[in-house]
């Protein structure tokens, strides 16, 4: 009898365990959905959050927007309190010992603080400088964009080493670091992206990104 007992016991168990343990991965489930929705709402929103400021930054340092905005999605993906791993701060992830500091003295500003270039108006503000900088540099290329993005991404001395001996050649079989070359690849395929239909969309009223 005792036997029979335990053994109807845990023949019982069995099925509430198994109700348990799917209930529960099936809250689980309903909690990863949720949460990929949510971020993928939250940076639906942050995309289009600093538009204003691009243009404006954009518009005074003589880049094209499209250009800035692509490459505050490579760095940041729109998040303004990033931190890099060698020191990058924020949106355009400027260097506080490099780029804040040459912005400063090229506009006569006092050099930024670690804590104000997490503000997106002025990261914006020296990145955009910076990379409009890098553009006049390398006018002369027909890879122009290219060796601007190496620099922003790799430095001007690297840059200067994947320059080609003949201004009409081509930059990208001559950069050596995958890591920048596969930056630069995503920047110009985003560029291109937004070209097409963030300022297009503009336009209409809209200022939204098909997708």
């Amino acid at each position: 009898m005792t036997r029979r007992r335990s053994s109807r016991r845990h023949s019982r168990k069995a099925p509430t365990l198994i109700l348990l343990f799917v209930s529960a991965a099936a809250l689980l489930a309903a909690f990863g959905v949720w949460k990929v929705v949510s971020y993928i709402q939250e940076y639906r929103a942050s995309q289009h959050a600093y538009d204003e400021i691009i243009l404006e930054a954009s518009a005074r340092n003589g880049v094209d927007p499209n250009l800035v905005k692509a490459v505050i999605w490579r760095e940041s993906r729109f998040r303004p309190y990033v931190r890099g791993s060698s020191g990058e701060i924020g949106l355009m992830q400027i260097m506080p010992d490099k780029a804040a500091v040459d912005w400063a003295k090229r506009n006569s500003q006092p050099v930024p603080s670690r804590g104000a270039l997490f503000t997106p108006r002025l990261n914006i503000e020296i990145g955009s400088w910076y990379l409009a900088n890098a553009l006049r540099r390398w006018s002369r290329y027909k890879d122009q964009l290219v060796l601007a993005l190496c620099e922003y991404n790799a430095g001007i001395t690297r840059a200067s080493a994947w320059k080609p001996v003949d201004r009409d050649g081509d930059v990208r079989s001559r950069i050596t670091i995958s890591s920048t070359l596969s930056y630069v690849n995503s920047i110009l395929a985003k560029y291109e992206e937004y070209q097409k239909t963030w300022i297009k969309d503009r336009k209409t009223g809209s200022g939204r990104i098909r997708k």
